[in-house]
Parts: C-alpha cells; sequence; structure tokens
C-alpha cells in the first residue's frame, strides 16, 4: 500500500537555516553598535554646546564687568600728602617740564599718604562694639560722677578714728549707672570700709562715656575716701 514509510523520509539539510540565523545575527549587531554609536555622538554633542554656552556666558559677564568700571566715576582723592618717589635711573639729559600743576601743599606730609592738600576729608566711622566695655583712656568723654549718696561711715572705726580709701573698679551703663554684678576691689585700707564704698557707688549717678556723640559702656575706677575730719565724716 505504501512504498516508503514516512517516518523513513529524508531529512532536509539544515545549511540555509544556519546562514539565516548568522546573518540576522550580524544584522542585529550591526544595529546595535550604530545606536551606540548615535547615543555617544549625541552626548559629545550635546556636551560641547554646553562647554560654548558656558563660554559664552563668561564673555558676556567680563564685558559687562569692564562697562561697569568704565563708566564708574573715579574715586575722590582723600585730603592728605604726596610722596616723591626716588628714581632709580638717573636720566642724562634734563627732561622736559611736567605740564602737570605742583602744588607744594601737596608735599607737606600732613594727613593721608597719597592724598591731595585740596582732597576731601576722609570719614572714618567708629564701630560700637556692644560686647566689651571701653576703657576710659579709648572714649571721647570720660563718664563723671553727678551725684552720689552720704558715705556710710563704720561706727568702730569712727570711734577709733581711723580714715581709709577704698578704690572699686565697675562699669557704668549708657544710661550713667554702674552695672550690678560689675563693682569689685581693686584695694582697701581696711575691710570695714568696702561694704559702705559698693553701696555709694551702686546708687551714684553718672555721666556716660561717649564716642562720636553716642553713649557707650565704659570700665572706670572710683576711689571712695573715708576722712572724720571733714563735713559729714566722709568724702566720696
Amino acid at each position: 500500500m505504501f512504498d516508503n514509510l514516512i517516518e523513513s523520509a529524508p531529512h532536509k539539510s539544515s545549511a540555509g537555516s544556519w546562514k539565516t540565523t548568522f546573518m540576522s545575527v550580524l544584522l542585529h549587531a550591526g544595529l546595535i553598535s550604530a545606536a551606540v554609536y548615535a547615543t555617544l555622538q549625541a552626548g559629545e554633542s550635546v556636551e560641547e554646546v554646553r562647554q560654548v554656552d558656558v563660554t559664552l556666558q563668561v564673555q558676556q559677564q567680563k564685558k559687562a564687568d569692564e562697562q561697569k568700571q568704565e563708566a564708574a566715576p573715579p574715586p575722590p582723592q582723600v585730603k592728605g600728602f604726596q610722596t616723591l618717589a626716588i628714581p632709580t635711573n638717573i636720566p642724562v639729559n634734563i627732561p622736559p617740564p611736567s605740564t602737570q600743576e605742583f602744588n607744594a601743599a601737596d608735599f607737606s606730609g600732613v594727613g593721608v599718604e597719597g592724598g591731595i592738600a585740596r582732597g576731601q576729608t576722609e570719614e572714618r566711622q567708629t564701630v560700637i562694639r556692644q560686647d566689651q566695655p571701653y576703657l576710659e583712656a579709648v572714649v571721647e568723654e570720660r563718664p563723671e560722677r553727678i551725684s552720689s549718696p552720704p558715705v556710710r561711715y563704720p561706727d568702730i572705726l569712727r570711734q577709733a578714728g581711723i580714715e581709709g580709701r577704698v578704690l572699686l573698679e565697675l562699669v557704668v551703663d549708657t544710661a550713667g549707672h554702674a552695672e550690678r554684678g560689675s563693682i569689685r576691689v581693686l584695694s582697701s585700707t581696711h575691710q570695714l570700709f568696702e561694704t559702705p564704698a559698693r553701696e555709694v557707688a551702686q546708687s551714684s549717678l553718672f555721666s556716660p562715656g561717649r564716642i562720636q556723640g553716642r553713649a557707650v559702656r565704659v570700665r572706670v575706677q572710683l576711689p571712695i575716701n573715708f576722712s572724720i575730719a571733714r563735713a559729714g565724716g566722709t568724702t566720696p
């Protein structure tokens, strides 16, 4: 009925299928390589564009700064003096006269070096500090005691005829009062004089120290004298 069995039929050659697979792999590899190359080229192009933009911005900013400098007026010369420079090379021939106006007052040595006699007075603003009190020696107006209560003379020392002196240090605030906690004894002839001296300092009123007309805190020294012979028995 059947001359040949179906299972025993000769198989077709697989050479054609192998070639097709190889060509497909080569094609896909080429497409992938092309895509990678295109991506790299695009990245390099974007980076080049960014570098060009940065360069242009720097150049524009530099040009704008130069224009501002050219437009800005020269700084005014301060009131002061000029310094004569000693020439390093002595000229052989007599140089032609200078066309600049000579003013002997510019070489007076008074004022700020580098300025001129008819220049503007340099205004120096003093920064008023608040963290630490000033010393009496550096303020323009020193604190002065305006009023103080009578000194309480210790009875035992009065009866014994003992006189003395207490030197205090304290900080006068901007309202003219001694800052609480700032009073300390620098020297004392007797320990019993110290408490009455502190009481006087704490209750005294001072004119505040000033710098450029502004009240500032100042550390001062305040002597309190105890004398029986004077009126009231004491002299603050």
